[in-house]
């Protein structure tokens, strides 16, 4: 990846895109008034664009651009704040207090409900194995104003880790969180679910195996959770009990792990 500035770079924001590519060990690129598309022609790669408010990825291979909010995440948390409830939260029974990790973080939508659950006292910690999407989610928890204190709160205790999530697993302490989440990409495509559509291009195709749930199993205190869509096969064939919902085009999967 490289890094540069918006088309208009003042001196601060100068400083800023310096300071991204640094803590990312990138490289920095002065625009001079070059278009993103020329620079992604010109160096081959993918450019990661700062702005005064945010910043944005430019894939070299598509013509998209990425950016993040919490979009969804907000809708849910609005339930939430209203008294209602969660299907995530409800499904892997948080509290307070508890741990969750989250293996598949994407555009952290899920993590943000886990923090919000389980409040000041919990810990949240998401495995991102895209470069890209793990700066880009990095870099919004930390900087995203939704308008929500609490909302904020949740997405900046979240801790961000970038690497493969089997081998964080193989490599964490047993029991070490109370609840080890997977949301792979789906097998069936949801036509309706834009943010999943917005980072399939980016995202990275781990198939959930049987080894991969033994060492999920062996690291959660309290249970697993997948959520995978309604028709997959994954939760018979790997054990979890499917919590079926009937408006909804995915389900949640449960082990309960007995310590």
């Amino acid at each position: 990846m490289i890094v540069t500035t918006a088309g208009r770079a003042t001196s601060e924001l100068v400083t800023k895109a310096k300071v991204v590519a640094e803590k990312y060990h990138l490289v920095y690129r002065v625009r001079n008034g070059v278009s993103v598309d020329a620079m992604k022609q010109q160096y081959h790669d993918d450019i990661v664009v700062v702005g005064k408010e945010q910043l944005f990825i430019a894939p070299k291979n598509s013509d998209k651009k990425l950016f993040f909010h919490p979009n969804m995440a907000m809708v849910r948390a609005k339930r939430i704040f209203n008294g209602n409830t969660d299907p995530l939260i409800e499904a892997a029974r948080l509290k307070e207090g508890m741990s969750f990790l989250d293996c598949t973080l994407g555009l952290a939508s899920d993590s943000i409900m886990a923090s919000l659950a389980v409040g000041e006292s919990g810990t949240v910690c998401g495995i991102e194995g895209n470069p890209l999407l793990f700066l880009l989610v990095t870099e919004g928890l930390t900087t995203c104003v939704s308008g929500n204190q609490y909302l904020d709160q949740a997405m900046r205790k979240i801790k961000t880790v970038n690497g493969d999530h089997f081998s964080y697993l193989l490599q964490a302490e047993t029991n070490s969180f109370d609840v080890v989440y997977l949301d792979p990409m789906f097998h069936s495509t949801i036509p309706t679910s834009n943010g999943i559509q917005s980072i399939r291009g980016e995202a990275l195709f781990t198939d959930v195996t049987t080894e991969l749930i033994a060492e999920a199993k062996r690291v959660a205190r309290k249970r697993v959770i997948l959520k995978d869509h309604w028709t997959s096969t994954r939760f018979a064939t790997l054990g979890f009990q499917q919590l079926k919902r009937k408006s909804s085009l995915f389900h949640y999967g449960v082990i309960e792990v007995k310590v």
